[in-house]
């Protein structure tokens, strides 16, 4: 069967499945509400290099458990059914809306980008990977906004401390993390913490303008602690799956995987356009989108790299997030033949 008559295949099966459930909840100790969900997205992808073949694989396979005890006091367990680790566990405490708190291992990201949650994200992946390319100085890979935050550690899961809240009537936002710095459950290697910020102020109902800063610690070439700054802006205009979307991102910050002092600068500008079927289709929605993505792997280094990735795409949603999404990762960086990986996935999510 060729992946054009597959596409109807799943679309079919996916919309089959009706309208999502509402959650379910489930007692547990304590008088303490207990509510289970799951989401798994399966992959094809095709690159253009030589000697890379098309695979299908398991992209994740994710098993969330959302945890009440009251208004006050709840808690989430993630754990990665198909890699067999855990990715958020925490306790959260909620005494306002102007100062929560969670205490444990979660996304500490920076930027929206990486925090929106990947079944809300029709993006299939956020760094622009082509399989087989592997030359941006320092991080790898392709050089894009998402490979420099996440191989820097700047949008990753870590344990520690997050803070976050709502004031000024809402108009204002900010977010603050204080993690080990050394990525997912790993221990901390010296006696510095990474700490990252987000101050947003909202308006115009679901627009929003952030800035966001980081001080990452880890270890330069002497094997001696060593903070690396990061510091950026984000823009919002939109939410997820309602009409427009327009999320813009610009970010400065040192590569230190490269060298103590090498810097990088990246930006980034991604469209959506969320738009519903006519009453009484038996799909959901379609929603196209654009994304455009330019880095530099050192603005004053002799040997930088420059490279921009372009990805239109567009996801079928079949009923609330489930669906089918269709990308062509198109990168081309500076001295270098242009390169090129075609992604489908099938998220599935209940």
């Amino acid at each position: 069967m060729t992946i054009r008559a597959l596409i109807p295949v799943l679309l079919v099966g996916l919309a089959a499945a009706g309208a999502p459930a509402k959650a379910q909840e489930i007692s547990a100790r304590s008088g303490s509400r207990v509510v289970l969900g799951a989401r798994a997205q399966i992959q094809y992808e095709a690159s253009g290099e030589a000697d890379v073949p098309a695979t299908f694989f398991i992209r994740r396979a994710w098993v969330t458990i959302d945890g009440t005890l009251n208004d006050l006091v709840g808690g989430r367990v993630q754990f990665n059914a198909h890699g067999a680790s855990v990715l958020e566990a925490y306790l959260e405490l909620r005494p306002s809306e102007a100062f929560q708190v969670q205490i444990g291992q979660f996304k500490k990201a920076m930027s929206y980008f990486w925090l929106a949650a990947n079944s809300d994200l029709p993006l299939i992946e956020r760094d622009g990977r082509v399989t087989g390319v592997d030359h941006c100085p320092g991080v790898g890979g392709v050089c894009s906004f998402g490979q420099f935050t996440g191989s820097l550690g700047l949008d990753n899961y870590e344990p520690g401390l997050l803070m976050t809240g709502r004031f000024a009537n809402r108009r204002m936002g900010y977010r603050v993390t204080i993690t080990n710095g050394e990525g997912l459950g790993r221990k901390d290697i010296n006696t510095r913490k990474s700490v990252s910020a987000r101050l947003s102020t909202f308006f115009g109902g679901n627009s929003r303008l952030s800035a966001y800063l980081a001080m990452d610690e880890t270890l330069d070439s002497r094997g001696k602690t060593m903070g690396t700054p990061a510091y950026g802006a984000e823009l919002e205009v939109g939410t997820w799956r309602n009409g427009p979307h327009l999320l813009v991102n610009g970010l400065q910050g040192r590569n230190w995987k490269l060298a103590d002092d090498a810097n990088f600068s990246a930006f980034q500008v991604m469209g959506l356009w969320y738009r519903p079927f006519p009453e009484g289709s038996s799909l959901a929605a379609w929603e196209p989108l654009i994304r455009i993505s330019w880095a530099n792997s050192d603005a004053e280094g002799p040997g930088s790299v420059t490279g921009t990735v372009i990805t239109p795409g567009v996801m079928i949603y079949a009923a609330g997030r489930n669906g089918i999404s269709a990308n062509l990762d198109l990168y081309q960086a500076s001295g270098d033949r242009s390169h090129w990986s075609f992604k489908i996935q099938a998220f599935m999510f209940f």
